[in-house]
């Protein structure tokens, strides 16, 4: 509270010195963005500035922010381009004309000031190769700022494009300052709810389905481990209440938030009296450098979902995964892999086939429909791996066989089903937890409260250190994965469980014909690819189609307020202003 007050203090006394002070600022900045088919972004900037210093504007964008983003198309409009521009010129010879300075470290957009008082600058400018290619979709994350070095009153930017922008297919993001992002008519707005300064970005998370724009840009990993790390200390990651807000509200709950964290103390110890499990990151960080190459003895993998989730390992889709190469184990099913001659395992397309088709059907007298229907208002009875073993069924064809195209199809039109049964997951597995002796769970009450005390058994306490250790142990070298013929089918499928299938994919995947070696090589390959290029047409699938679990990690999102943090990682300008 000290702090806070202490804050605020300093923050008026800084503003009262400042009254007086003759600064360029900009009183209103509308920000034009449009994505176009070829996954450019053309932008244009209509600045509203009050300027009583300097000679030139300038926007920084430097080279180890810019990726494959190239800036063409620079102009200022009603001003003419100088070639060679002399940064040492007067204002009266900067008036009227715009260039491109090179740096050390990137490039400088500039034009001049011209007279001092209220001017409007309209300012364009196209990064080319803004839209990125990901392993499952299409993304653009940009900086746009350019000129935060102003102090920036009233900034709105309008996002539009060919392809309308408030499609369920489409989610977005906005981190850099307080203020609201949200669909309107076809396109995006983002406002500020404050003033602008040098502490602020203006970073915008695009996702966009396979195949939206024409790109050929590329970037590494998924939608969902961009979001992740752009969220990172973000309004979107945390749930914090703008700086406003809480200024606004302090004085009135300042009694309230003694009360709660009276009583988050007595809820915590009242965890810990009840052996409440550690947090993910307690129980790695008793594990590290100890590694086993076991990892359990469990097939029932659903089972698991609630320590894996809590362990930040592998999830729902991770689940169904694992469940399609214990299928292809057990002999129920094939997945061959479509692909021209000489393209790559993972550039092909998945085909499964469910063998005994018909007889597989018999006895299931409810459509997987049905059974999510069901579980909207009712616990699940039984095993989970049945729900989704009588998915797949549901989505192939009368002999038993899904291409891509298809899966992806019944994926999309049965999103909302399927995000009701990935809803049960965590439920059935704290059911089978407690069954099989892993884990106590109970509630206890502080101030009429219920406090859940999800406590692991001696047993449980194990597999919790068996499943951090065994991600220690593939995490130090994927290639065990493949050392052994006997063991390698046990390690992939447990290598997606605990979180460590994308490293191994991208392991094998930059292997060299003289890196392979031995004649294991191909059967690893095809074993791992086949389930991972199903598992991905399904998920593509299911985004497509709003997929909302709200335990999934495929959630959507998107719109609604922005705040301070999140955005690392993003490429994009440097800041701008004036000099």
């Amino acid at each position: 509270m000290k702090y806070i007050m202490g804050m605020m203090f300093t923050t008026a006394l800084v503003l009262m010195l400042s009254v007086n002070a003759q600064a360029n600022e900009i009183t209103n900045m509308q920000m034009d963005v449009e994505i176009n088919e070829d996954g450019s972004v053309t932008v244009t900037e209509t600045r509203e500035a009050d300027m009583s210093e300097g000679t030139e504007n300038y926007m920084v964008f430097e080279d180890d922010d810019m990726g494959e983003v190239e800036v063409t198309d620079f102009s200022v409009e009603g001003f003419t381009e100088e070639e060679d521009w002399d940064l040492d010129a007067g204002l009266e010879e900067k008036a009227g004309r715009y260039g491109v300075v090179d740096t050390d470290d990137g490039t400088e957009l500039v034009w001049g000031i011209g007279e001092y008082g209220e001017q409007t600058y309209v300012v364009n400018y196209t990064l080319e190769n803004a839209v990125r290619n990901l392993e499952d979709g299409q993304s653009l994350y940009w900086n746009f700022d350019t000129f935060t070095e102003l102090p920036t009153d009233n900034f709105v930017m309008e996002v539009t494009s060919d392809v309308p922008l408030n499609d369920d297919d489409i989610r977005f993001w906005g981190f850099g300052f307080e203020g609201d992002i949200v669909a309107v008519d076809d396109g995006i707005r983002w406002t500020a709810g404050e003033t602008l300064s040098s502490g602020n970005d203006a970073v915008l998370l695009m996702h966009f389905p396979e195949g939206t724009y024409d790109t050929d840009a590329t970037g590494e990993g998924t939608l969902e481990e961009e979001a992740a790390a752009a969220m990172d200390g973000s309004i979107y990651d945390d749930g914090s209440m703008s700086g406003g807000a809480i200024a606004a509200i302090l004085a009135p709950i300042a009694a309230a938030i003694a009360a709660l964290i009276a009583f988050f103390t007595q809820y915590t110890k009242r965890q810990a009296r009840g052996g409440h499990i550690d947090s993910g990151a307690s129980i790695k960080k008793r594990n590290k450098g100890q590694e086993t190459g076991s990892p359990p003895e469990i097939d029932d993998y659903a089972g698991l979902a609630y320590v894996l989730k809590h362990l930040n390992m592998g999830y729902f889709e991770d689940i169904f995964q694992a469940y399609l190469m214990k299928w292809t184990d057990e002999g129920r099913i094939s997945i061959e892999i479509d692909r021209k001659e000489g393209q790559k395992l993972e550039k092909g397309t998945p085909e499964i086939i469910i063998h005994d088709y018909k007889k597989a059907m018999e006895g299931y007298s409810y459509s997987f429909k049905e059974v999510s229907d069901h579980l909207k208002d009712n616990d699940l009875e039984g095993s989970y791996e049945p729900l989704l073993w009588r998915m797949l069924l549901d989505a192939a064809d009368e002999r038993g066989f899904i291409d891509e195209k298809s899966l992806r199809k019944w994926a999309r039109k049965n999103a909302k089903s399927v995000g009701t049964v990935a809803d049960e997951i965590v439920e059935y597995s704290k059911r089978w937890l407690e069954a099989h002796g892993y884990f106590n769970f109970k509630k206890d009450k502080v101030w009429g409260v219920a406090v859940p005390i999800e406590s692991p058994t001696e047993k449980g306490g194990m597999l919790l250190d068996q499943l951090s250790q065994y991600k220690n142990y593939l995490n130090a070298d994927p290639r065990r994965i493949y050392e052994d013929e006997g063991t390698y089918r046990t390690h992939i499928i447990w290598s997606i469980l605990v979180g460590e299938g994308d490293d191994v994919r991208k392991h094998l995947s930059k292997l060299t014909p003289e890196e392979e070696g031995n004649e294991l090589y191909p059967q690893v390959m095809h074993y791992y690819y086949g389930p991972l290029l199903a598992s991905q047409s399904w998920s593509k699938g299911l985004g497509h189609g709003g997929f909302n679990s709200a335990n999934s990690s495929a959630a959507s999102g998107g719109g609604g307020s922005t705040g301070m943090g999140g955005g690392a990682g993003a490429g994009g300008g440097g800041g701008g202003g004036a000099r």
